[in-house]
């Protein structure tokens, strides 16, 4: 069985997430996972605290790989929140030259099946493999792609998780390829990274199924949705900011997310951020208002799906 190379990437306010996501990985496979962390700024303390996790599981390796961002993506500028380590994924083929394929994940990911099931997936000729946002593409993503003067068949996709060829990509020399892109689109990005890897692989990727990146929209749009590997918890309200003990369905997978966290060093000071019940309700509404909107946006997009002659959708449905 080979070990699985896996890149996470965080400063120190994520480092509790670093440990979450290793220890679902972990849980979840008996693969021996070589985990390389592209490390933002990750204090000593906190270090210590995810390599601690040495002391439950024994099939991962770990190095923290310190990046000086202002040398290394200099001519990269972020917008918005988003800061320069955001496209550190970039570095990652380039970074361990002897590494021939491997996983990039966002840290706000947990894994509730057998990583290797990605890992195992075949990329044919493809140098990235990537899951299609497929629930976005009524709308956000066909913006996104005409500011980026994309196919019109290009599916974009989100970046969150990715199977990397990585001598593919280093043969062809892709991040010169951003840089270039970054230059022509520097106006137009707005997603950073993830516009500049969808630019750069238009219509020229692996579509994956969306069970390795499941987004917290997801369970909107799709019925019957069990196999997942990979829960992405994206959205305004995050599973970290709710009590474990709370009692809701607006939040999918809040209790497996705890039950990881619960593995590591960081469980405490988590836990002691969600004990504010005023603020947890002003949460709660949100995500009220989040699904509601899901929902019509949902009913917009499987109309447009239906219109569209050429796909076939089938397992979309509005709850």
């Amino acid at each position: 069985m080979s070990n699985i190379p896996i890149f996470l990437s965080s400063d120190n306010n994520y480092a509790p997430l670093v440990a979450t996501c290793m220890a679902s990985i972990l849980s979840n496979t008996k693969s021996f996972i070589e985990f390389y962390v592209l490390d933002g700024g990750i204090s000593p303390d906190n270090v210590e605290k995810i390599k601690s996790l040495k002391t439950s599981f024994n099939n991962f390796s770990i190095e923290f790989i310190k990046i000086d961002y202002d040398k290394a993506l200099k001519e990269f500028n972020a917008t918005g929140h988003w800061s320069k380590s955001t496209f550190s994924r970039l570095l990652i083929p380039n970074l361990k030259p002897n590494i021939n394929k491997a996983i990039y994940l966002d840290v706000d990911i947990i894994a509730t099946g057998d990583i290797i099931e990605l890992y195992n997936e075949q990329l044919d000729d493809y140098i990235i493999g990537a899951i299609w946002q497929e629930t976005e593409d009524g709308y956000w993503n066909q913006h996104r792609k005409e500011y980026l003067n994309s196919s019109s068949s290009h599916k974009y996709f989100n970046a969150g998780v990715l199977l990397i060829n990585c001598e593919k990509w280093r043969s062809q020399k892709l991040f010169e390829k951003f840089l270039d892109i970054q230059v022509e689109y520097e106006d137009k990005i707005k997603c950073v990274d993830q516009d500049l890897l969808n630019k750069c692989f238009d219509n020229n990727y692996k579509i994956l199924p969306r069970k390795y990146n499941y987004l917290t929209s997801n369970f909107v749009y799709y019925e019957n949705d069990k196999d997942i590997i990979l829960r992405h918890m994206v959205g305004r309200i995050r599973p970290w900011q709710i009590n474990e003990n709370t009692q809701t369905n607006l939040m999918p997978n809040l209790k497996e997310f705890w039950h990881y966290a619960k593995m590591t060093p960081f469980y405490g000071e988590l836990d002691e951020k969600t004990h504010n019940r005023q603020r947890e309700t002003d949460l709660l509404r949100n995500m009220q208002i989040d699904l509601m909107t899901w929902k019509l946006y949902a009913k917009h997009t499987k109309i447009k799906f239906e219109r569209e002659k050429n796909h076939e959708y089938t397992n979309i449905s509005v709850k």
